[in-house]
């Protein structure tokens, strides 16, 4: 009997991340396995190739862009991605994003516009949905990978927070699926993480500080 993988079904997993099937936090998690040198789910990529290749050619009702397959075949070959955002050094990266059009008075953000980035904080991307600088308001889906922490802050506006997904703790307090939470402005966030991770909703001020340790 082989031993259990740390991270589930390398074969499963490594067909997800091929097909661009994982979620960013599973992406994530996943290039950190690899990056930790998993022979067995490298193998499993490489295994996959011949696999796209006959998908790419072989079928004439459904071909894909030539973007398509260059995509999926650098997840098998592990070739970096030019179109996948690097992770900003900012932990903070919505204070480097400009605001959005409040002309028609109706704003909307697609399913299909998500445009998920990491920060400059390991296991953790924001989506953008909506930046205000005239209230000086964020507000964005934030995905954590499992063991992922946020820092202590200090909030200069209330801040709102919805667990869509996961868990999610802010000290010794636990947050689960439908847990709503509010910070007043002034008041400080203990460090807050997840342990299995977790799918948020945060309304949030610009201007938060976080602290860092002497």
């Amino acid at each position: 009997m082989s031993p259990e993988h740390p991270i589930g079904d390398s074969q499963e997993l490594a067909a997800l991340y091929a097909a661009g099937a994982l979620t960013p936090a599973e992406t994530a998690e996943f290039e950190q396995h690899l990056a930790a040198g998993c022979d067995r789910c490298r193998s499993e990529l490489q295994a996959m190739s011949p696999v796209i290749e006959h998908l790419a050619s072989g079928s004439p009702d459904v071909i894909p862009e030539a973007e398509v397959k260059r995509r999926i075949m650098n997840r098998i070959t592990g070739d970096a991605d030019s179109r996948t955002p690097a992770p900003s050094p900012n932990p903070q990266v919505w204070k480097e994003w400009s605001g959005d059009d409040r002309a028609p008075g109706w704003f909307i953000k697609r399913h299909s516009e998500e445009d998920w980035q990491p920060i400059g904080i390991p296991g953790i991307h924001v989506r953008r949905l909506f930046l205000d600088p005239e209230r000086n308001q964020i507000t964005m889906l934030v995905r954590m990978a499992p063991g992922a922490e946020y820092p202590r802050h200090i909030h200069d506006g209330p801040e709102e927070c919805l667990v869509l997904e996961g868990d999610l703790y802010a000290g010794d307090t636990v947050f689960r699926k439908g847990d709503y939470q509010r910070m007043s402005p002034g008041s400080r966030h203990a460090v807050q993480g997840t342990r299995h991770g977790c799918l948020l909703l945060i309304v949030s001020s610009l201007s938060d500080e976080l602290e860092h340790d002497d």
